[in-house]
């Protein structure tokens, strides 16, 4: 069916829209890239406050593992992309689904001192370690150290550290309060959601704001007469007086359930302490459904690293040579991770920001004319 006269005028305007973004998205691009170019690197030793590139070698006390092949790093992301069927169900292609950047804090190294640096909101530019696919029609061989199980509540773990950042982000919108009360319990949400929603991290720190709350509900039931309620009631304030997660509150949360729940009955609560208790493998994560290809990147102990990002000063120094911190700065937004050579990663830089230019420039001639031509100006 030919497309109709207003139907290409819709398309040229969308057309023409998403040509000026990708025009003005590389002419950023090529800013950040000037910006790397003109900022020479520095010793360690000598960063000042403000934007700075340095190189050196990653280390310190604290790792994670990366979901796919287990490697222990201070930094991974993974690129999470979903089979998508064509509407006539005879192909399909792979679609973007999500990014995901996950880690902790780490140390860059080099001969003359170390610097602190925290990768959240950072461009991660590192080799590829591990890629595979997983869901529906796929075999239970992975071809990495995670199981098919383990890689479908990886995606669902994934889309919830997503929704996780977009509530932090919300929190941080929304400002400091003027209550005091209030103001506390945001900056406790906000350290909170730090953590991806249905870690054990996370629920301990649910766990550990909601706890006054019940504590102060049980106490105000006052004894009950039922002896079972009422010695379930007891060991959960007992429970209660113990920091959520460790052993002595997760024993009497299992002790409260067991004697108020029926005999034989399944024990409804032994996934939250185990997740709680931070059991391997634990977390309230169920298997997503579809079929997905992930792509997973590392910054690992001992690699060496460009970074290009904002030196403030450490909140938190453990001595005095830890008083500097690289972060995404305020009022600065590049802050760009890399492993690669500082000459091989400015030609890319320029590269790509000339083809995004060169692209959206071509789109937004080519539907403006066809916009000129359809009302009869050219």
């Amino acid at each position: 069916m030919p497309m109709s006269h207003d139907n290409s005028e819709g398309y040229a305007l969308l057309g023409f829209a998403f040509g000026l973004y990708t025009f003005y998205k590389g002419f950023r691009q090529f800013r950040n890239y000037l910006l790397i170019a003109d900022t020479p690197e520095i010793a360690i030793r000598s960063i000042p406050m403000g934007f700075i590139e340095v190189h050196g070698k990653a280390e310190g006390e604290k790792t994670v593992l990366s979901p796919l092949s287990h490697t222990p790093c201070f930094v991974y992301k993974v690129i999470i992309e979903r089979w998508e069927t064509d509407s006539k169900g005879e192909g399909g292609h792979w679609s973007h689904h999500r990014t995901d950047v996950d880690g902790v804090t780490f140390y860059l190294t080099d001969a003359t001192g170390k610097v602190l640096v925290d990768a959240q909101g950072a461009e991660i530019d590192l080799l590829q370690t591990a890629t595979c696919k997983a869901g529906r029609g796929e075999s239970a061989v992975t071809g990495v150290a995670a199981t098919q199980q383990e890689l479908l509540q990886y995606v669902t773990q994934a889309d919830s550290h997503w929704a996780g950042g977009l509530f932090e982000h919300g929190l941080k919108l929304a400002g400091q309060s003027s209550d005091s009360a209030r103001e506390q319990q945001r900056q406790a949400l906000m350290e909170v959601f730090q953590h991806t929603p249905g870690t054990p991290e996370f629920l301990r720190g649910i766990m550990s704001m909601a706890a006054p709350k019940i504590q102060q509900h049980l106490e105000s039931m006052g004894p009950q007469s039922d002896p079972k309620h009422e010695e379930a009631r007891q060991t959960m304030l007992q429970a209660l007086q113990h920091p959520p997660g460790s052993p002595e509150f997760m024993e009497g949360l299992r002790r409260a359930e067991q004697v108020s729940g029926k005999p034989g009955a399944t024990n409804p609560i032994d996934e939250l302490t185990q997740t709680l208790g931070g059991a391997p493998g634990a977390g309230l994560f169920s298997a997503a459904d579809g079929r997905y290809r992930l792509t997973e990147y590392c910054l690992v102990p001992g690699g060496l690293y460009d970074i290009s990002g904002t030196c403030v000063e450490n909140p938190h120094p453990l001595d005095a040579n830890d008083h500097n911190l690289i972060r995404k700065g305020a009022s600065e937004s590049v802050f760009l991770i890399s492993c690669k050579e500082e000459k091989r990663l400015e030609t890319g830089m320029r590269g790509r920001a000339v083809r995004t230019i060169l692209f959206g420039a071509a789109l937004t001639v080519g539907c403006a004319a066809i916009l000129l031509i359809d009302f009869g100006l050219l």
